[in-house]
Formats: structure tokens, sequence, C-alpha cells
């Protein structure tokens, strides 16, 4: 599935809703927690590229279709 563009405050919104917590930000990029110990860390721009945004969600075992649907 591909992704849609999304900017940094709409993915964090989306992930606070698949149960992620902001733990920390430095920089541009913001790292996010949940509470079953996974971690995602990504940039907080206007545009996050696809591919960045893909492989984050990958690294913290995230399904892209779960994170369209919290887009929503």
């Amino acid at each position: 599935m591909k992704l849609p563009l999304c900017s940094g405050k709409q993915t964090i919104r989306a992930l606070e809703r698949l149960g992620f917590v902001e733990v920390g930000r430095k920089g541009s990029h913001v790292k996010m927690k949940h509470a079953d110990g996974r971690v995602i860390v990504f940039p907080f721009h206007d545009e996050i590229d696809r591919f960045t945004l893909k492989g984050a969600l990958r690294d913290a075992e995230i399904d892209t279709v779960d994170f369209v649907a919290a887009l929503r």
C-alpha cells in the first residue's frame, strides 16, 4: 500500500491513536514510544518523505494499513 504524504503533526496524531506517546524531540526529530516498548523516530517536517516514514513504520513494527486507517 502506498503511503499518503502527511505532515509531522498528522503523523503524531495517527501514532497517538495507535497508542504511542511522545517522549522527546531533538532538532527536527520526534521520538515516540509505545507501552509495549516499540519506539519510532521520524522527522517533524511539513511534509515527510514516504520512504522515510515507511522505514520508520517498519522499524516500529507498525503495519502501513493500520497507520493509514489511523490517519483518518
